[in-house]
C-alpha cells in the first residue's frame, strides 16, 4: 500500500523540495496552497495531486485520500513582511496552523503532523549554543506567530493526542531560493562596480542548512515514531555574515569588490544564531552538505539563472 503525504505550501521553496524527495521515496504526494502549475511542472517537482486553495479546514476536507503524514510548510515567509503587515502574517501562519491541526483532529487523527517552525522563536540571544528547551524571546511578529503556532500544536498534542514534530529551521538555503541574504547579496555582487553595502557589522552569525538536508530531515521524522517532538533544524556551524559574503565574492570571482557594513541594525533580525544539534543528531539524522559545497552550488545556479 502506497504511503501518502499532504504538503501545505507545496509550490514554495521548501515545499517543492520536500515533495520531490517524498515522491522519489514512492509516496503519493498531495500539495495544497497558492500558485498555479501545469501537470508537467507538478510532475517535475513530484506533486501527484494539486489543490489551489487557502489553507482552511474546508479546503483540506476536499482531499479524499487519507495521509500518513501532513507537512505544514505554508505560512508567513519573511520577517520584513510580518513587520509591514502583521495581520496578514498572523493569518498565514497562526490561522493556517489551527486549520491544519483541526483537520487532523476531526478527519484523520492518526495522521502525524510535521510543523516547520523557525529559529525566530528564540529571538534575541547571547552568542551561545541555542537549545530547544530555552526560553523564547521573539523580536518580530514573524517569530511571535511561529511561537503561537507551536503553542497550538502543543495543545492539540497534549489534549487530543495528535502526533506532532516541530522543526525550528535556522537559515535554509539552496539552488532556487530567490529571497533572503544569498539572493540579495548575489544580485548586488554581480552588479557591483567596486563596493557593496550591507546592513549590520558583518559579525552577526547564522547557522546554514542546505535545503536537501532539510528535506531529508523532514523525511527522516516522517518515518519515525513520535508523540510530541521539538528539534532544531540546522547544520551546527556558527558562521558570520561577513564570512558568507566573502565566500560569495570568491565564488563570483569578484574579489575586487569591497564589502561595506553600515552598522545599522535591521529591525526584527537577531544578532546571533548558533544551534545546538544534540537532540536532532540523537534521532539518527545528520546533515551532509557543508557550507563550502552548498555555496558553490548556489553560485553556479545563480550564474545560470541570470
Amino acid at each position: 500500500m502506497t504511503n501518502t503525504v499532504i504538503i501545505t505550501g507545496g509550490l514554495g521553496f521548501i515545499g517543492r523540495n520536500v515533495a520531490k524527495l517524498f515522491n522519489d521515496k514512492n509516496y503519493f504526494v498531495i500539495g495544497i496552497g497558492h500558485g498555479k502549475a501545469t501537470q508537467e511542472e507538478l510532475a517535475k517537482i513530484g506533486i501527484d495531486e494539486w489543490h489551489e486553495a487557502d489553507i482552511s479546514l474546508d479546503a483540506l476536507k476536499k482531499i479524499s485520500k487519507k495521509a500518513n503524514v501532513l507537512i505544514h510548510c505554508a505560512g508567513g515567509s519573511t520577517v520584513g513582511i510580518s513587520l509591514s503587515d502583521p495581520r496578514l502574517d498572523y493569518h498565514k501562519t497562526v490561522n493556517s496552523t489551527l486549520e491544519v491541526i483541526e483537520f487532523i483532529r476531526t478527519c484523520c487523527p492518526d495522521t502525524s503532523l510535521i510543523y516547520l517552525s523557525s529559529a525566530a522563536v528564540y529571538g534575541s540571544k547571547a552568542d551561545n549554543l541555542i537549545y530547544e528547551d530555552e526560553s523564547s524571546n521573539p523580536v518580530s511578529p514573524y517569530g511571535f506567530h511561529k511561537l503561537a503556532s507551536e503553542s497550538i500544536c502543543k495543545s492539540y498534542a497534549s489534549c487530543f493526542g495528535i502526533k506532532v514534530a516541530i522543526i525550528r529551521l535556522f537559515s535554509i538555503y539552496g539552488e532556487g531560493l530567490m529571497k533572503q541574504l544569498l539572493w540579495e547579496a548575489s544580485n548586488k555582487i554581480v552588479k557591483a562596480n567596486n563596493r557593496v553595502v550591507f546592513y549590520g557589522s558583518g559579525e552577526e552569525t547564522r547557522d546554514w542548512l542546505h535545503i536537501t538536508d532539510a528535506a531529508k530531515l523532514i523525511y527522516h521524522l516522517a518515518n519515525m515514531d513520535f508523540q510530541y517532538l521539538v528539534l532544531n533544524g540546522a547544520y551546527g556551524e556558527r558562521v558570520s555574515v561577513k564570512h558568507i559574503l566573502e565566500r560569495l565574492l570568491n565564488e563570483f570571482n569578484r574579489n575586487d569588490v569591497e564589502l561595506i557594513f553600515n552598522n545599522e541594525h535591521k529591525e526584527g533580525d537577531p544578532k546571533y544564531y548558533n544551534a545546538s544539534m544534540d537532540k536532532v543528531l540523537a534521532t539518527g539524522w545528520k546533515p551532509e552538505i557543508g557550507l563550502s559545497g552548498g555555496l558553490s552550488d548556489y553560485a553556479k545556479w545563480f550564474k545560470k539563472y541570470i
